[in-house]
């Protein structure tokens, strides 16, 4: 059986990631921010849980609100919480499916 390989994570571009870097410190307590802007999809998904709408307004603004929809379609596992997943589901005019798990 062969498994297939995983891409690399998308980074955040480098135009926009001295504006990110601020946020990334605040919404990843642990770590070095500038490993957590390697992977936007991570990134944004701890903005849209943790981060306040000073956090999300420099996202959306440097990154785009298709950025926002792409976490939503593909969500790392283990970041969202219920009312978080919810809000941006409404907030973005979506279906709200389940919540996405972790699985073992």
């Amino acid at each position: 059986m062969r498994i297939a390989a995983q891409k690399p994570p998308k980074g955040v571009s480098s135009a926009v990631r001295p504006e990110l870097l601020a946020v990334a410190r605040k919404v990843f307590w642990w770590g070095e921010p500038e490993q957590w802007l390697e992977d936007e999809v991570r990134f944004l998904a701890q903005v849209m849980t943790y981060g306040d709408w000073e956090d999300v307004g420099a996202a959306m603004k440097a990154l785009g609100q298709a950025a926002f929809h792409r976490v939503l379609q593909n969500p790392p596992p283990g970041v969202f919480d219920k009312k978080s997943w919810t809000f941006w589901h409404e907030y973005l005019h979506l279906p709200i499916p389940p919540l996405p798990g972790r699985k073992l």
